[in-house]
């Protein structure tokens, strides 16, 4: 009878545990609907509500497609590693991760754009007048991905990663490393995600 009541008091225990780091993990994710109103929505299209066209709930944030613009932080990042997930839901796509987005919010704003795109995710982008070491496209300023694509069918999830440090950015995706850039010219602002006329989705951002 003490063996069984031990063994019971064990199952309490780890059960509590298991709830209580879902309810801490679900608590300090990003894409919850009680953080929806720690993001900035841009939107080219002014008469969409962005609660259609960004919806969050469970640590999961969708993207409708619908217009184009992003969702940024209202938080400013430097020297940090950010890591999530992302699937195409319907057709291959047009989106990227936005870092060290400038204060001036524009549908294309001044930042450095992490590609997502469909066979060029890991290419990076200086948008609007940033600048790296390696950027010597003068026409699209963008610096290739290293390797050949390794990006996961339709529907599967894919998962990037980015570390930005002391005025450099290096991009992983699917655990390969597809770039690194050099000589930034800003190296702090806000992260945002881009949507680009295709429905995706995102989960398990973390951001350290």
């Amino acid at each position: 009878m003490r063996t069984n009541l031990k063994y019971l008091l064990s199952a309490i225990i780890l059960l509590s545990s298991v709830v209580g780091f879902a309810q801490r993990s679900k608590k300090n994710s990003f894409f919850t609907q009680k953080n929806a109103q720690n993001w900035i929505y841009i939107l080219n299209d002014k008469s969409l509500n962005p609660a259609d066209v960004f919806k969050m709930n469970d640590g999961l944030l969708q993207i409708s497609g619908a217009s184009s613009g992003y969702l940024r932080t209202k938080k400013s990042y430097s020297n940090f590693e950010l890591n999530v997930e992302w699937r195409w839901t319907k057709v291959l796509g047009n989106s990227g991760v936005l870092v060290h987005i400038q204060a001036k919010d524009t549908v294309w704003p001044v930042c450095y754009q992490v590609q997502q795109k469909a066979d060029a995710a890991g290419d990076i982008i200086c948008m609007n007048g940033l600048w790296a070491k390696e950027c010597t496209d003068s026409v699209k300023f963008t610096v290739k991905k290293l390797q050949v694509s390794n990006e996961k069918p339709l529907g599967e999830w894919n998962t990037i990663r980015i570390i930005s440090k002391n005025k450099t950015l290096k991009v992983w995706v699917n655990g390969v490393l597809q770039n690194s850039i050099t000589g930034l010219t800003v190296s702090k602002g806000f992260i945002g995600f881009q949507n680009e006329g295709k429905p995706l989705e995102f989960r398990n951002l973390q951001i350290k």
